[in-house]
């Protein structure tokens, strides 16, 4: 969840699966504030090897999340009673709202796991998204903030590079940003008081 797109954006780019480098740099690197919400994903069905990928964002009316499940998902020829996996790779944490739209699709589709892996905690501090990723947890989402190797993966899996351009984005990630997180996710999901409260308030 962030602030929307500019009036008339798609949700969609000119490579349907898979995004610019400028767009994953400036929306996934911590320690920037990215405007867009993006949502790089994929589905693996029962013991399949093979993933079913693609990418979307928010737009001026819809979240990122919704348009993966209302819309994305709805596409794909879902068999209720075969289990299917998918991952998420968010640019932001969801936002409250969002949460309990997951928590129904999910109770909808027992057959369906989520994983969620995000760049940025979204406004953490409010108790409504709190409580939405607390519900998240309690109803089976794995939530993680994407550590180097999901940056890596990113990278290479969901980005449209340039010729030799593969392998030159790791540095970009700084490490602190992700401990620091990490940190407070887990504060999130345990009640406990957010790094930013100890410090505001000693």
């Amino acid at each position: 969840m962030a602030a929307g797109t500019k009036k008339g954006d798609s949700a969609r780019g000119t490579n349907p699966g898979k995004i610019q480098p400028n767009d994953f740099k400036v929306n996934y690197i911590p320690g920037t504030w990215p405007r867009v919400t993006y949502l790089l994903y994929e589905i693996r069905w029962g013991r399949s090897t093979k993933f079913w990928r693609h990418w979307c964002r928010n737009t001026p009316t819809q979240h990122a999340e919704i348009t993966c499940l209302e819309h994305d998902f709805k596409k794909l020829k879902f068999r209720p009673s075969v289990r299917c996996s998918i991952t998420w790779f968010l640019s932001w944490s969801p936002c409250g709202k969002c949460c309990r739209c997951i928590v129904e699709f999910l109770r909808a589709h027992p057959s369906v796991t989520l994983k969620i892996k995000a760049a940025w905690l979204f406004k953490h501090m409010d108790e409504r998204n709190q409580q939405g990723l607390r519900d998240l947890m309690e109803n089976g989402v794995a939530l993680y903030i994407m550590n180097l190797p999901d940056y890596r993966y990113c990278w290479r899996t969901f980005v449209a590079h340039q010729n030799g351009e593969e392998d030159d984005y790791c540095p970009l990630v700084r490490s602190r940003w992700i401990i620091f997180y990490c940190v407070e996710l887990q504060c999130v999901l345990w009640g406990l008081p957010s790094l930013l409260a100890r410090h505001a308030y000693p």
